[in-house]
């Protein structure tokens, strides 16, 4: 399999790693608008493209694949106000995409625990929840889009909560919404804890990566799934498959 790289970090380093562990070959890394005036047309050559940069160039990245006809998968986060024109886009060209908060198969399998989590809580009002969330100082988006996710899922199964916020020093209490609290430390991978806590006792539940591998390896698996599956894809959807 031919394989494009956008995105040409830390992620992007692990990614080529794996796809070349993997017995296939990367025919393009590109991480500024220089690689792709010299290296874009690389691009039209992959059966294949993964995508982790930077929330501000990740639209950008994707409607390229989409013109060039390349199926890709999505890891960047923060670019969710333009989704609904991505996704347009995507089916306009008849293109396949797979994105997702989190590549992760242990994060996915800590969504699908939450939202059941949730639902059962939804008639247990005595406990407040929030989701705290930590990741390395690189990390531009906060809350990361996996936090976001995890917020999401439960406030569709609480009817106490019809919402988030980010729950930062300037940020008031919104009884009705969960807060979300998001922290920028050293080198971290990424952790992601649910509190839920009532006057009597108190329950968590986490997800803690300990490398990017495992976000690299969720990219690499989806990567492979793609190219024989046409379509629109959120990766927590697929997950169990590839």
């Amino acid at each position: 399999m031919k394989v494009a790289i956008l995105g040409y970090g830390k992620m992007g380093h692990e990614l080529e790693r794996l796809f070349v562990e993997a017995g296939d070959e990367v025919v393009t890394k590109i991480d500024n608008e220089e690689d792709w005036k010299n290296q874009g047309e690389a691009l039209r050559t992959a059966d294949v493209a993964v995508e982790f940069s930077m929330p501000t160039t990740a639209v950008s990245n994707l409607f390229r694949c989409f013109d060039a006809n390349v199926p890709v998968v999505c890891g960047t986060t923060g670019w969710a106000n333009d989704a609904d024109k991505v996704l347009e886009k995507c089916k306009a060209t008849s293109n396949a995409l797979v994105y997702g908060a989190n590549f992760s198969i242990g994060a996915n399998l800590f969504f699908k625990i939450n939202e059941l989590l949730a639902k059962m809580m939804n008639n247990q009002p005595q406990y407040e929840v929030t989701v705290e969330e930590t990741h390395h100082t690189q990390k531009k988006d906060a809350p990361s889009g996996t936090a976001i996710t995890t917020a999401n899922l439960i406030v569709n199964q609480l009817d106490r909560k019809n919402g988030w916020f980010l729950n930062d020093a300037a940020a008031a209490v919104q009884e009705d919404k969960i807060a979300v609290t998001a922290h920028r430390l050293g080198n971290e991978a990424g952790t992601h804890i649910v509190h839920y806590q009532s006057d009597s006792d108190y329950l968590e539940i986490t997800h803690k990566a300990f490398s990017r591998t495992i976000f690299a390896q969720g990219a690499v698996r989806a990567a492979h799934w793609l190219v024989n599956n046409k379509g629109i894809y959120l990766f927590n959807d697929i997950f169990m498959q590839i």
